[in-house]
């Protein structure tokens, strides 16, 4: 469990909250926690504003939405072309993340793909062609223990 002993309780508590359901209302939060629906609405802008909370998002089902590939990437590219090669990558919409690693100068990133003839055309189109790209491992998911979307509490 993450520790957020660097905020008071009070903000403690509605990140918590906030992280189970970011529809929350703020009156809903400030019911539970005891609290005016204004005292909570600047608390999240105070949390806003010293980026605690970057943003607040949905977590879609990727399988439900056709994309039944789950892929993820060690690329490995000469230093002088990775961050040409990271852009235009990141670029992809299949491309859920992409991360420049240390060690061997490479990417690792996620794709969500349709089907293994997206996940080849994928390759063969959308990465092998790029310049600086030495090698690709490729690895498919078979089962997601769990998943996350940045820090978990």
């Amino acid at each position: 469990m993450l520790d957020l002993h660097v905020l008071d309780p009070v903000d403690q508590e509605i990140i918590k909250l906030l992280h189970e359901n970011s529809r929350m209302s703020y009156a809903k939060i400030g019911e539970i926690l005891n609290l005016s629906r204004v005292a909570i609405q600047k608390r999240v802008e105070h949390l806003i504003d010293n980026e605690i909370i970057e943003n607040f998002t949905i977590r879609l089902n990727a399988t439900k939405l056709g994309k039944v590939v789950s892929a993820f990437f060690e690329v490995e590219v000469e230093p002088r072309f990775a961050e040409e090669v990271g852009n235009t990558l990141s670029a992809d919409p299949n491309v859920v993340s992409i991360y420049q690693m240390t060690g061997t100068s490479s990417l690792h990133m996620h794709a969500l793909l349709k089907d293994d003839a997206a996940l080849e055309e994928f390759l063969y189109k959308n990465i092998y062609k790029l310049n600086g790209v030495v090698r690709v491992n490729t690895q498919m998911v078979i089962k997601r223990f769990k998943q996350g979307t940045g820090l978990e509490l």
